[in-house]
């Protein structure tokens, strides 16, 4: 099934240096491990096929941020027959870094835009009742949660906060023992923390996006997630050991007073709804 993958996305690859096509669609191929992702992929692969979407690899060694971003591109288009003219949107992704996490947290920029969705509403109240005076019961991912979620948003204005949360929370999936068998976490310890945003993703967002999905597309990788699909390792020992700080009685938000500061000011402003 690799095959139809190629077909359709390395004609839309453009390598800035050594070409590494084989590793992309690898990158992709296995993200149709984990099933929440199924819809957002199908739709990439539609756009490419549609010559809408391209991605460009750039990539920088060292230290770099800025691995990635997701841009739209406007251009007029022209009806001879009707006499018209109107506006098509091309999507490019770059990337700096061909990695499992950053290709996922751009793809999901671009969920979110082709969705149409405003994430204000639901996500908003999912992603706060998920992560409002919570802590992940599993260390490492609620080292992730921390690194990726509080820390590295500390960075974007606040009205960035949602559609960078939405994207990472696609990128702790990604990072997971389902799709990479050494991750520190499984993916259903990610799930199952971000149960309320889960929901949002299967119940809500993806539904909108799956109508957008060419069928025939659809239909061909049913049989990529059969082929594709990896055990879950069982969970260790010690990822069940949940800190002295939990056992305290403490809560994830107020873990420091700089990350309480910064999450009590991002309720304020989103009104997170802290009604279950």
């Amino acid at each position: 099934m690799s095959d139809f993958l190629k077909k359709i996305i390395i004609p839309q690859l453009e390598f800035e240096g050594a070409d590494d096509s084989e590793k992309f669609v690898k990158l992709f191929l296995d993200l149709y491990r984990i099933e929440i992702f199924k819809d957002g992929l199908d739709l990439i692969l539609t756009k490419l096929q549609q010559k809408q979407l391209r991605f460009e690899i750039k990539i920088i060694k060292g230290w770099d941020t800025n691995v990635g971003c997701f841009l739209t591109e406007h251009r007029g288009l022209g009806d001879r027959v009707l006499g018209k003219f109107f506006a098509k949107k091309n999507l490019k992704i770059i990337l700096r870094s061909l990695n499992y996490n950053v290709l996922a947290h751009e793809m999901a920029h671009a969920f979110e835009f082709e969705s149409g969705i405003n994430l204000g509403d639901e996500f908003r109240q999912s992603i706060g009742l998920d992560m409002k005076d919570r802590q992940a019961p599993i260390i490492t991912l609620r080292a992730e949660i921390q690194r990726l979620m509080v820390d590295a948003l500390k960075a974007y204005p606040e009205n960035q906060f949602l559609s960078e949360l939405f994207a990472r929370y696609f990128e702790l999936l990604s990072i997971s023992r389902n799709v990479v068998a050494t991750g520190s976490f499984a993916t259903t310890d990610v799930t199952s923390f971000f149960e309320n945003t889960n929901n949002f993703v299967t119940k809500i967002f993806n539904p909108v996006i799956r109508a957008k999905v060419d069928p025939k597309i659809a239909q061909a990788t049913i049989e990529i997630i059969r082929q594709v699909k990896l055990e879950a390792p069982q969970q260790k020992f010690q990822e069940k050991v949940e800190s002295a700080q939990k056992k305290s009685g403490g809560s994830w938000a107020k873990g420091t007073k700089s990350n309480a500061m910064y999450l009590q000011g991002w309720n304020k402003t989103k009104g997170i709804d802290e009604k279950k």
